[in-house]
């Protein structure tokens, strides 16, 4: 049973998909959005044109063709190939936080390595990078099974290796920046963060990034950043720092809780604003359906 804290090679190679990774209530609300989505099938990319034929969709129809020779011409369109899916991990020290047992940098590792095995069933081809020190890690396209085993490897090193780290200056708008300009036109980016970080550049960068791709963000937050739950005085270590807060004091809670929720919902309306879709989760909330997954086997 996972404990929330400890990540195994295994369980990357083994994660679900994203369906029964995330906690129902998050599926039930977009069972019509990212997740039908991401299954749905491939894209399209222009072909060629040719003269309308009688059933031709009206949309397709080119215009400026048809305006230069006086006959209706149609664009036509092929199923995408190798189309590339960037996964974008962020583990910044803040990631490395649970009050309910799991850490948001562990399910974040987890969608991330979904992820990857989701696009390798669509035949896509996966590129990554990894927010961890200084310096991001960085994993190049490829559409082979040994190139999804070869970024989960790089996910698990780095997941061990952040829970060692206690600060570093690099964050998520710096990497992508590395990736604006180089990604192939049509990409899929899968960015998985609390957002806690996310400045004026990380907003420019994600915004050029949903002009020229289809862009989906996964905010991960835990239930004690929103709500205190229990009576009497919790000890919070941020890894940089230690102290105390009181759930004594109900003014002290609820100014707390309101702006606990305040900034969730104002990093929510600037990743739905900048990418096609963002999911907010509770990792508490997967790790509990993880736990009864589990138990069912």
């Amino acid at each position: 049973m996972p404990n929330g804290i400890e990540l195994t090679f295994e369980e990357l190679i083994q994660v679900p998909p994203l369906t029964q990774l995330l906690p129902n209530t998050m599926v039930a609300s977009q069972r019509y959005g990212i997740l039908r989505s991401m299954s749905k099938g491939r894209g399209m990319e222009f072909s060629e044109v040719r003269a309308y034929l009688p059933g031709d969709d009206i949309r397709n129809i080119d215009w400026r063709i048809t305006a230069r020779t006086g006959r209706p011409y149609t664009k036509m369109f092929r199923e995408e190939r190798d189309r590339n899916v960037y996964i974008i991990l962020d583990l910044d020290p803040a990631m490395y936080f649970g009050s309910q047992g799991q850490l948001k940098a562990r399910l974040g590792a987890l969608i991330a390595a979904s992820c990857a095995w989701q696009a390798l069933e669509m035949k896509d081809k996966v590129a990554g990078m990894i927010i961890l020190g200084n310096t991001p890690i960085r994993h190049q396209p490829g559409g082979m099974r040994k190139d999804v085993l070869a970024f989960i490897q790089k996910i698990y090193d780095a997941y061990q290796i952040g829970l060692r780290r206690k600060s570093f200056d690099f964050n998520i708008g710096d990497g992508l920046k590395l990736l604006v300009n180089h990604a192939r036109p049509g990409s899929v980016f899968h960015i998985i963060s609390d957002f806690y970080r996310l400045d004026d550049n990380s907003m420019l960068y994600l915004r050029r990034l949903n002009k020229s791709h289809t862009v989906r963000t996964y905010q991960l937050y835990d239930r004690i950043e929103v709500n205190i739950e229990g009576s009497g005085t919790i000890g919070i270590d941020t890894g940089s720092s230690q102290g105390f807060i009181s759930s004594l004091d109900s003014n002290f809670v609820e100014n707390y809780r309101r702006i606990g929720l305040h900034r969730i919902h104002h990093i929510d309306r600037i990743l739905s604003e900048t990418s096609q879709r963002n999911i907010c989760i509770d990792v508490s909330e997967a790790l509990s359906k993880a736990n009864k997954n589990q138990d069912r086997e």
